[in-house]
C-alpha cells in the first residue's frame, strides 16, 4: 500500500456529465447463470463490456499484441495500461465466456507472456507497472513509445512516468489472469506464464521481517527491495499459490500460500473488526517490524473475504465505517450534478476526514465521494457471502454512475495531425479521439477524493472500476478458480 512507486493509481479529473435520475434495481437474477443480472442490469453489463472492447481495439484490433488502456485521455496518462487494470480486464472477460470475450482475454494473455520475454533488461519472466498501449510521445527530447511494443521490439514500460517498478501486487494479479485463462482454455502456455510469475515473487520478495509475509516487490530500478508488506498483496499472493497448487499439483505452492496467510492472521485487529493495512517500510526512518496503523483500506477487508472466505466481519466493517453518499450541489467538493446523488464507499477511513487537496489533480477532497471500484469489490464480497440483495443495492449505485458520469470522454488516435508524429493526450499539440460508447464505462470516483495514500482518483472512465463492477455482477470470484 505505501509504496514510493504508485500501485496502479495516479489520475486526473474530468468533468462531471449532467444529472439523471438514480438507478434502482428490482428483479431476481437468472437462476441458471448464478449472477446478478436482470432486466434491469443487463444492458448497464453489456454496455460495460463494450467500453473495454472499444478501450482494448483503441490503437490495434484483430489478434494483435495490445493492453487496454486504463482511463479515458483526458486523465492525463496518456495512453497508459496498468498491468492491474488489464488483469481485472483478462477475468471480467472469462466471467462472461463468450467465444469472443475469450479471444478478447486471450489478446491480453498474450501480450502479457510477450512482456514476460521482452523485458529490456530482464529475463527472470517479471512484468512491471505499467506500459503503453498506444503512441505516446514525451515532448521536450523524451521518449516517443508506438505502443506496446517499443521500435527496438522491447516492451514499452513506462519509466518515464516513474511505473517501472515491479509491485508484487501487480505481478500476483497478471499471473492470477493467466492462471484464469489456463482454467479456461487448457493451454500450458498461459500456466507456464503464471508459474514464472509466482516464482519471481517467490525468489524476490520474501520477508525477512517480524510479521514474515511477501514485501511489496522493487523499485523502478528493478533491483532494490520495498521494505514494507502490503496485505493487500498478501492476500493476491495467497489466493495466487493456491491455485498454482491446484494446477500444477506441486504442494510447495500451499506452503509458500501459508506464508501469505500467516502474515494476514497477523494482521487482523479482532477489536475493530478490519485488518491493517501492513507494515511500515515506506520512508528511510520506518521500522518495518512494525504495523502501520493508518489510514484502514476498503479493498484488504473485502478481498481478504474473497479470497479466504472467512472473517466476513471485515465485510461489514466495510459497509459501515467506510459508506458515503455523495449530493451534487450538497457534499462540500461534490463534482455532481446538483440534485443527483450516489451512494456506495470510499476507499479508506482517512479519505472520510481530510480535506486539503487531492495529490496530483486540482480542488479539494470531497469527503463524501464514492469509489466505484471499491463499492464493486463489496458488492462482490456480498455475493460470495450470499448477501444477493445487498450486493444489487450497491451495484444499482454503480449502474447509475455509469449512466450519468463521464460522458464525452475519448480514447485513442484517429488521424495524425502533426505530419508523420502522433502527438500526445495530455502533454500539448493537437490530437483527435475516438469518442467512448455513450453509458459505457464505469469512472474511478464519483468526484475527486484523497485516498490518505498519497495518491487521488477522479472522474475518469477506468478500466478496472469497470471490470470489477462486470465480476460483481456477474457473480465472479477473481481469486477462487
Amino acid at each position: 500500500m505505501s509504496s514510493p512507486f504508485l500501485s496502479r493509481r495516479l489520475f486526473v479529473a474530468a468533468s462531471a456529465a449532467s444529472a439523471v435520475a438514480p438507478f434502482v434495481l428490482s428483479g431476481t437474477a437468472s437462476a441458471s447463470t448464478g449472477d446478478l443480472v436482470d432486466h434491469r442490469l443487463g444492458g448497464s453489463v453489456d454496455r460495460a463490456f463494450g467500453y473495454l472492447n472499444a478501450v482494448l481495439d483503441g490503437y490495434q484490433q484483430g489478434s494483435g499484441l495490445r493492453l487496454a488502456q486504463s482511463y479515458n485521455n483526458e486523465s492525463g496518462l496518456m495512453t497508459t495500461a496498468f498491468v492491474y487494470d488489464n488483469a481485472l480486464a483478462v477475468i471480467a472477460y472469462l466471467s462472461r465466456p463468450s467465444r469472443e470475450n475469450v479471444r478478447r482475454a486471450k489478446v491480453i494473455g498474450d501480450t502479457f507472456l510477450w512482456i514476460q520475454n521482452n523485458d529490456e533488461t530482464f529475463t527472470d519472466g517479471r512484468v512491471r507497472q505499467a506500459y503503453a498501449a498506444g503512441p505516446m510521445l514525451f515532448y521536450g527530447g523524451g521518449p516517443e513509445f508506438p505502443g506496446v511494443q517499443r521500435a527496438d521490439r522491447k516492451a514499452a514500460f513506462l519509466w518515464p512516468f516513474g511505473f517501472g517498478g515491479s509491485a508484487v501486487g501487480d505481478v500476483a494479479w497478471t499471473a492470477l489472469a493467466l492462471a484464469r485463462l489456463y482454467e479456461r482454455t487448457r493451454e500450458r502456455k498461459y500456466l507456464d506464464g503464471a508459474v514464472t510469475l509466482g516464482e519471481w515473487i517467490v525468489g524476490n520478495s520474501v520477508s525477512p521481517y517480524r510479521y514474515g509475509g511477501y514485501l511489496g516487490g522493487v523499485q523502478g530500478d528493478g533491483t532494490t527491495k520495498q521494505r514494507w508488506c502490503s496485505s493487500e498483496h498478501n492476500i493476491d499472493v495467497y489466493a495466487l499459490f493456491r491455485g498454482l497448487a491446484k494446477f500444477t499439483g506441486d504442494r510447495a505452492w500451499k506452503t509458500r500460500a501459508r506464508v501469505a496467510e500467516d502474515f494476514l492472521d497477523a494482521m487482523w485487529n479482532p477489536q475493530g473488526r478490519f485488518y491493517w493495512t501492513g507494515t511500515k517500510g515506506a520512508n528511510p526512518a520506518d521500522d518495518p517490524n512494525e504495523i502501520n496503523p493508518s489510514p484502514v483500506p476498503e479493498d484488504v477487508q473485502t478481498w481478504a473475504y474473497l479470497a479466504r472466505g472467512d472473517r466476513g466481519r471485515a465485510v461489514d466493517w466495510t459497509a459501515d465505517a467506510l459508506a458515503t453518499t455523495d449530493r451534487g450541489g450538497v457534499s462540500e467538493n461534490s463534482q455532481l450534478p446538483a440534485g443527483y446523488a450516489v451512494s456506495g464507499v470510499t476507499f479508506s477511513d482517512v479519505s472520510k476526514t481530510l480535506t486539503g487537496p487531492v495529490p496530483n489533480g486540482t480542488g479539494n477532497n470531497n469527503r463524501d465521494a464514492v469509489w466505484f471500484e471499491g463499492t464493486a469489490h463489496l458488492a462482490a464480497a456480498l455475493v460470495a457471502r450470499g448477501d444477493r440483495g445487498k450486493a444489487r443495492g450497491y451495484l444499482g449505485q454503480i449502474a447509475s454512475g455509469q449512466t450519468a458520469l463521464g460522458a464525452g470522454q475519448t480514447v485513442g488516435l484517429t488521424s495524425d495531425p502533426n505530419g508523420g508524429r502522433l502527438s500526445n493526450p495530455g502533454e500539448g499539440g493537437t490530437w483527435t479521439g475516438t469518442a467512448l460508447p455513450a453509458r459505457s464505462g464505469v469512472v474511478a470516483a464519483s468526484s475527486a477524493f484523497d485516498t490518505g495514500f498519497g495518491f487521488g482518483y477522479f472522474q475518469n472512465q477506468h478500466v478496472g472500476a469497470t471490470s470489477w463492477y462486470l465480476m460483481a455482477a456477474l457473480g465472479s470470484n477473481p481469486y477462487r478458480f
